[in-house]
């Protein structure tokens, strides 16, 4: 499902963005423990005669050391598909994604580049009966890049993931690339775009090319509210899709609650 593959690619290469800036003018100790929830809702044919909209809920937990990042979600997903003017829905446990990044396997200061390492594990959760998923894990690792500049921060990821078959099924392994950049305002908030591709895992199928546009907004100094639109440019791929996913930093929401 489109919108949950968004959703955690984009938070991951915004982890390993933030990280890496928060780390110049790092003054509270570490770890960096913060919940999050949001919302994604992405609709398309696929390709197909019918037209399917997915609604993606997580809840995700990230913890941020010096390092690394770990960070799992556990998602509800719920899926209206519509053909000849008929809507089937289901809903229930979406695909449970578990992830690791490390920060800084390669890093200039002189030329303000970074390169981190994430490994991204995807949990089988989902029905496959219901058509959430496929049943089964599958593995990413991704090389990711930065460029930083005063105010501009260019990034791009290469991946490999290796697919879980179900029964009957073949799917081939793949590979994804991202592209895109990020500018900082003055007042803290952060504007993007960028650009994602996606091998198909079934030959037959096109590729899934898509363009995705976020702004990231402090609300004061406990939570963060990100807000994206993406569509996409392939038969694979959602035609539209739109979603927003605010997180809270958990330190200073226990120290605002003590005092």
């Amino acid at each position: 499902m489109s919108s949950g593959v968004n959703y955690s690619r984009t938070a991951f290469l915004l982890c390993g963005l933030l990280a890496a800036t928060a780390a110049m003018a790092q003054s509270d100790p570490y770890p960096e423990l913060s919940v999050s929830t949001g919302a994604s809702i992405s609709e398309g044919d696929y390709g197909t005669d019918a037209e399917v909209r997915d609604t993606y809920v997580p809840l995700g937990f990230t913890a941020v050391y010096e390092k690394f990042a770990f960070s799992i979600s556990v998602p509800y997903l719920s899926v209206d598909t519509t053909s000849e003017g008929v809507t089937t829905t289901t809903n229930g446990l979406g695909d449970i994604t578990a992830s690791l990044t490390a920060f800084n396997i390669l890093h200039s200061g002189d030329l303000d580049m970074a390169l981190d390492v994430t490994g991204t594990f995807k949990f089988g959760s989902a029905d496959r009966d219901k058509g959430l998923g496929t049943g089964e894990n599958d593995a990413t690792v991704y090389l990711d890049g930065y460029k930083f500049f005063d105010s501009v921060t260019l990034f791009g990821s290469i991946g490999h993931r290796w697919r879980g078959e179900p029964p009957d099924v073949s799917f081939d392994d793949v590979f994804l690339a991202t592209a895109g950049l990020s500018y900082a305002t003055e007042g803290g908030q952060y504007v993007g775009v960028m650009a994602d591709y996606r091998q198909s895992s079934i030959p037959e199928f096109d590729d899934i090319q898509e363009v995705q546009a976020y702004f990231v907004l402090p609300l004061g100094d406990v939570l963060e509210l990100e807000i994206y639109a993406f569509t996409g440019f392939t038969d694979s791929s959602p035609a539209w899709g739109a979603g927003f996913a605010i997180a809270a930093d958990l330190r200073r929401l226990a120290y605002r609650r003590t005092r």
